[in-house]
């Protein structure tokens, strides 16, 4: 929103220095550091540069929208009352333009049972990136990659169709009781990984479903791909009660009946002959693997996992029909090594455009500490999604009760709170996280912003006036209070920072942002008397509550979080 008058800045300050640059700034509107670079380079005063840059382009034709000051050799730039008058009431209806398309992978979790708070990241990350995306305007799709193919559901289908399932003392209360398929199969998992390590005659049923499948046994495919969505439609429903949705599911077992697997072995290794491994070295693209050569297909003729993610992001480069996008993959950091081998291989052996047209990419993370607890669904000694959902709910009803705040959106401050826990942090970073402090309203967390906007809904009620009605008042921005001049700051910078966020694949930063709305309303309110003010002073004060409000509202939805109208 602030892009044309940044450019309009940057032209005039690249009439002294070709590589000049100006930032967002706390203390003004936007900063330049020129005179540095120029007072080093012409061995000049740089307070006497500042001063005669700061004169020309007062008498520019930025005169009416900004004005500059010279500080201790940075310019500082101040937008004038005339241009927050016209910016502001368009805060709401400000669009971007359309953009190219991305087609955005994240979750993808093994249907082998409940999702456990130790695969939650991924998920909360890929949905925000994806919000943030298609808020940007970008022709934005999100995929689930179904992994319906392969020994670990071949295991759960088998022992659920000889309905294996022994009594594993082991699980919780919570998921002995908890009702729903994902839970359903997660016994069925265990005890039959058990028989596949201790049963030859298991082991071998195992193996040839797999090889079956893979021959195109509808029968053998079936029998996954029923398992898998079975498993999947209770793992639905947990993300959805996290209100993370996906515009498409993606079956791996499509691209086994297609032939499009077969077809990229035959590509990879068009020499190899019948029971026979098929391999690639990697050595002449420079990279080194400790176990040799990578492995493709198996001498019984099943393929790996990653021929089948080879075939699948083919797949999902075509759909750029455009032939100009990016294809984008949240993934945890311990799969840097696979995804290199991957984008290399689609690289070095296929034409699909990769890094001229078609830019592939991964957003990793890192991992969750929860209070100190390690997670292994292989291990049955996991604590689910659903399970830190009712635990936050219920923290969080005690936590209102006890500070005597009324409200029924309890379910949505405990997520609210741990949403925001795992994505006000740089995806890169490890996180320490505790319920207890992503339900602090004191601190950096979901429920302090939450409250700040329910804090606005109540003024806005006592105001007696529609939203509607506010917008159309003509307000002045002559000698404004401090506080209100850093909200306005503040609010104008919306659609440029989640401009950057989304640009970054960083959702820390617009959490970064909101939070810091959040901070700078709760100083205006306390500063600055809305109804009680003059009338003028009145209708400019709840002009800018009613636009913090949609801009809290939009921001913490870009997170995921839902807004809580009454506390």
């Amino acid at each position: 929103m602030l892009s044309n008058i940044k450019n309009r800045i940057l032209t005039e300050l690249k009439k002294f220095d070709e590589n000049a640059s100006c930032e967002f700034s706390e203390h003004c509107d936007l900063t330049s550091t020129i005179v540095f670079q120029l007072a080093k380079r012409q061995n000049k005063n740089p307070k006497n540069i500042a001063e005669e840059i700061a004169h020309k382009i007062s008498n520019s034709d930025l005169k009416d929208d900004v004005e500059v000051k010279a500080v201790n050799s940075y310019l500082n730039f101040y937008l004038t009352n005339k241009f927050y008058s016209e910016i502001l009431p368009k805060i709401p209806d400000f669009k971007f333009e359309k953009r190219e398309k991305i087609i955005l992978e994240h979750t993808s979790i093994n249907p082998s049972g409940p999702i456990h708070i130790g695969r939650i990241r991924n998920a909360i990350i890929g949905d925000c990136i994806g919000r943030l995306l298609k808020f940007c305007n970008y022709e934005t799709e999100t995929h689930y990659y179904v992994n319906d193919m392969g020994k670990q559901i071949a295991i759960i289908a088998l022992a659920r169709q000889k309905n294996l399932k022994n009594d594993l003392i082991e699980l919780s209360d919570f998921i002995k009781n908890f009702v729903r398929n994902d839970y359903e199969i997660l016994p069925y998992y265990l005890t039959g990984k058990e028989y596949y390590e201790t049963s030859e005659k298991f082991k071998s049923q195992v193996d040839e479903t797999i090889r079956k499948a893979e021959s195109g046994d509808k029968q053998a495919i079936n029998l996954m791909k029923e398992t898998a969505k079975f498993c999947l439609e209770g793992q639905k429903q947990a993300l959805e009660n996290l209100d993370i949705k996906f515009d498409k599911f993606d079956y791996e077992s499509e691209f086994v009946e297609n032939g499009k697997v077969t077809e990229v072995i035959n590509h990879l290794c068009p020499d190899r002959k019948d029971n026979e491994l098929a391999e690639i070295n990697l050595d002449d693209y420079g990279i080194k693997r400790e176990k040799g050569n990578i492995v493709i297909a198996r001498s019984d003729g099943t393929s790996v996992y990653l021929a089948r993610d080879i075939a699948y992001h083919l797949y999902k480069i075509n759909l750029i029909t455009s032939g100009k996008g990016k294809i984008l993959n949240v993934l945890g950091e311990d799969h840097k090594q696979e995804f290199l081998e991957l984008k290399t291989i689609l690289e070095k052996n296929f034409d699909a455009n990769i890094n001229t047209k078609i830019e592939l990419n991964a957003i990793f993370f890192s991992f969750v500490n929860f209070e100190g607890k390690k997670f292994s669904t292989r291990k049955g000694n996991i604590i689910t999604i659903d399970e830190l959902i009712n635990d936050a709910t219920e923290k969080a009803m005690n936590i209102m009760l006890e500070k005597g705040i009324a409200t029924e959106g309890y379910e949505d401050i405990g997520i609210g709170g741990i949403k925001y826990a795992l994505l006000k942090i740089d995806p890169q970073k490890q996180i320490n996280f505790k319920l207890e402090d992503a339900l602090n309203f004191e601190g950096d967390t979901a429920c302090y912003i939450q409250y700040a906007y329910a804090r606005i809904c109540r003024i806005i009620e006592k105001s007696n006036m529609s939203e509607e009605e506010i917008r159309k008042f003509n307000v002045s921005y002559q000698n404004v209070d401090e506080a209100e001049l850093n909200l306005t700051r503040n609010l104008i910078k919306f659609y440029d920072i989640a401009e950057k966020a989304g640009s970054e694949l960083k959702p820390n930063i617009i959490a970064s942002y909101i939070y810091s709305l959040a901070t700078l309303f709760s100083k205006f309110y306390d500063r600055c008397p809305v109804l009680n003010a003059e009338e003028d002073v009145k209708k400019r004060r709840l002009l800018l509550i009613i636009l913090t409000k949609f801009v809290l509202k939009n921001g913490l939805n870009l997170l995921g979080i839902k807004t809580i109208e009454r506390m």
